[in-house]
């Protein structure tokens, strides 16, 4: 009895050893969290719902990527729906959220009536659905132009592929709307020493007539969490290094002269 026993705990080490020799020998994994909260201007602003990404190797490991971006050609929210002919109170409705296309958030009854692109969509689905309203409602977008829908997210995804130029991230991470966080989690940190990394948004970031694009190195540590704290220069500089980040500044044309209302 004793010896089968036995014989069961060996050949279940036998079994084990691999495991175990497999866990050692995994690279260690680190994360990093990005803090999307940033003064600009003096004032402490929230990059919710904006994207980032992850990199190997450091700033200098990734200076042709800096250079696109810094080299890049910027078209605004607002020049670029005004360019597809978007009513100013259409471009109002996108600026109160700071959204960039109508699936940003639900049009209200009143929105509806005021907005004449959701009025005209509006309806169109009353005709469609049978005067259902909550029906016309919840399909508004649907009836929108396509340029209206997804003329903007077309033009930036074009843009990524060219920033990025055959450049493969190794994750992406869009900041949430409660923490205002991006999060960053299995970077492989390796055994024990540190690792460099690079987080940009890639995609410049619009406040008032301005954009920005972050980035920033970061050395990752096995089993450790790396933050990530975006800042930008007071001295109104187009491009500067601050604690081993990298913000590209650019002022942005004005394509509108509709003021809205200030959210």
């Amino acid at each position: 009895m004793f010896s089968n026993r036995r014989f069961y705990l060996n050949l279940l080490i036998v079994l084990l050893l691999p495991m175990f020799a497999e866990a050692q020998s995994a690279p260690g994994v680190g994360s990093i969290e990005v803090s999307g909260r940033v003064k600009i201007g003096g004032k402490q602003e929230k990059l919710t719902r904006k994207r980032f990404y992850l990199f190997r190797g450091g700033l200098s490991e990734n200076s042709g990527l800096i250079e696109r971006i810094r080299a890049a050609e910027i078209t605004s929210r607002d020049c670029y729906y005004s360019q597809a002919k978007a009513s100013p109170e259409f471009i109002c409705w996108l600026q109160l959220s700071d959204c960039e296309s109508p699936f940003c958030r639900t049009a209200s009854t009143e929105e509806i009536q005021v907005v004449p692109e959701f009025k005209v969509a509006y309806q169109k689905g009353m005709t469609q659905f049978r005067g259902k309203t909550t029906v016309a409602k919840d399909w508004l977008v649907t009836n929108l132009a396509p340029s209206l829908v997804s003329g903007f997210y077309l033009q930036k995804r074009t843009l990524t592929e060219r920033l990025l130029g055959g450049l493969k991230p190794l994750q992406s991470s869009m900041t949430d709307t409660v923490s205002v966080k991006s999060i960053f989690i299995d970077i492989p940190a390796g055994d024990a020493k540190a690792r460099k990394f690079t987080v940009s948004n890639l995609l410049p970031i619009e406040f008032g007539n301005k954009s920005y694009v972050w980035s920033c190195e970061v050395n990752v540590d096995p089993g450790k969490t790396a933050k990530v704290n975006l800042q930008v220069s007071e001295a109104g500089k187009t491009v500067n290094m601050m604690k081993n980040c990298e913000v590209v500044v650019k002022d942005l044309k004005v394509c509108t002269t509709v003021k809205c209302e200030q959210k």
